[in-house]
Order: C-alpha cells, then sequence, then structure tokens
C-alpha cells in the first residue's frame, strides 16, 4: 500500500553502524545474562538472539565461543572504565566507612559476574582441552586476570584510601591489599554463603576495626 512507511526497516536504516569494537562490547553484554541462566551451554543462537543481530555477526567479531567467553571475562574482571566507575561511585561517599562499604558491594557484584563466566570457560577447557601456554610460560592464570588484579589493587589505593591516608595507621596500598583480600577471600566460590558469609558492613568494620576489643576504628591502633 503506496504511502505507508515500514518503520523496523526505518529504523534499521538510520541506524548509526557500529564499530568493530562496539558491536563486539554489544555481544558481551548480551552473554552475562544468558550465562546466568544456561551457564557455558548457552548457545550462539541464544547469544543473537539476546543481541538482536544474525548468528554469522559473532563470528565475525570473535574467532569462536570459547575466544567470546574470554573477552567476556576479560571486560567483566577489568572493564575499560572500572576506575571511572569507581571514582564517580566514591563520589557519594562522605565518609571512609561509606566508602570502603560502597567499594566492597562493587568489587563483589563484580565478582560474582566474572565467576559465571569463568565457570562457563571451564566447561570449554574440560570438553576442548585449556588454551595452549607459550613454552617459555609457565602455566598460571590468564594475563587479564593478573592485570584485572593489578588494576583493581591500584583504584583501591589511590582512588579509595590515598584520600584518607590521614585516617589510616598504615599505608594506602598496604589497606588496599587488607580490603582485597578480605573480599576475595570472603566472597571465593568455595565459600558458604547464607548467613556464614560476610556482608559488606562486616568487612568495613574488620577493616576498619579490627576484631579485638581493644581496637579503635583506625586499622586496629591501640587506644
Amino acid at each position: 500500500m503506496l504511502g505507508v512507511v515500514n518503520t523496523e526497516a526505518t529504523k534499521r536504516e538510520r541506524a548509526r553502524p557500529m564499530s568493530p569494537g562496539e558491536r563486539r562490547s554489544e555481544i558481551i553484554a548480551a552473554v552475562l545474562p544468558l550465562l546466568a541462566q544456561h551457564g557455558g551451554s548457552v548457545t550462539t543462537r541464544q547469544i543473537a538472539e539476546a543481541a538482536g543481530i544474525a548468528e554469522g555477526t559473532i563470528f565475525r567479531a570473535f574467532p569462536d565461543k570459547r575466544a567470546l567467553f574470554l573477552a567476556a571475562a576479560e571486560e567483566t574482571m577489568n572493564p575499560p572504565s572500572g576506575r571511572e566507575d569507581m571514582a564517580a561511585g566514591l563520589a557519594a561517599a562522605s565518609t571512609l566507612r561509606e566508602a570502603v562499604v560502597l567499594v566492597t558491594e562493587r568489587i563483589v557484584a563484580r565478582m560474582e559476574k566474572g565467576m559465571l563466566v569463568m565457570m562457563a570457560l571451564r566447561s570449554i577447557f574440560m570438553a576442548e582441552g585449556p588454551p595452549e601456554h607459550s613454552p617459555d610460560k609457565p602455566p598460571g592464570p590468564p594475563d587479564f586476570v593478573v592485570e584485572a588484579n593489578e588494576q583493581l589493587l591500584a583504584n583501591l589505593t589511590d582512588l579509595l584510601f590515598t584520600p584518607y591516608a590521614d585516617q589510616l595507621r598504615v599505608a594506602p596500598e598496604r589497606a588496599a591489599l587488607v580490603l582485597r583480600s578480605l573480599v576475595f577471600g570472603a566472597w571465593h566460590p568455595g565459600m558458604p554463603v547464607g548467613d556464614r558469609s560476610l556482608t559488606a558492613d562486616d568487612v568495613a568494620d574488620v577493616l576498619l576495626g579490627g576484631i579485638a576489643i581493644h581496637a579503635t576504628n583506625d586499622l586496629g591502633k591501640d587506644s
């Protein structure tokens, strides 16, 4: 019928073309919720439907599903905007304790997303074998995991603890290491959940006040 416009077709025609990086990020964003539902058994067809793209588009962005999951793990554990996001979040905190609670909650949320991807990768590695290591490099975690942990430590040092250095009994670098160790230990996937797990408030209490009754709120300094 003349004069009738196909709205959906028009939207597709007018949509701004995505760069390869934007397309990869869009696909990764579609993967994460699916991993929570299906784990490593999620199919590329399901991913394509969630992203609103053709299945072949996935393989133009990633050589295979393993590469996609690795990229999703890297972006989840060490997102490009991670430092800026932490800084923006901390702007809402008015005290050291508020800042510690806020950051702890954010780290835990990122860890939970990262674990979904790593478990999916584990299922692929069990079926297809792990990626080959360079002969001159000993086996170990992927480089992006090491880099993510180093970046997190730097962010905690610079953004969380350095502004409150005058309230600390230890250097900001040591405070950052203690917080990271507490969070990683408390939320390790092998640790119990439910009533026996720590909360962000628990972490802040232990970090800032210690566990001995004579400790004060400055990382355990005696009164």
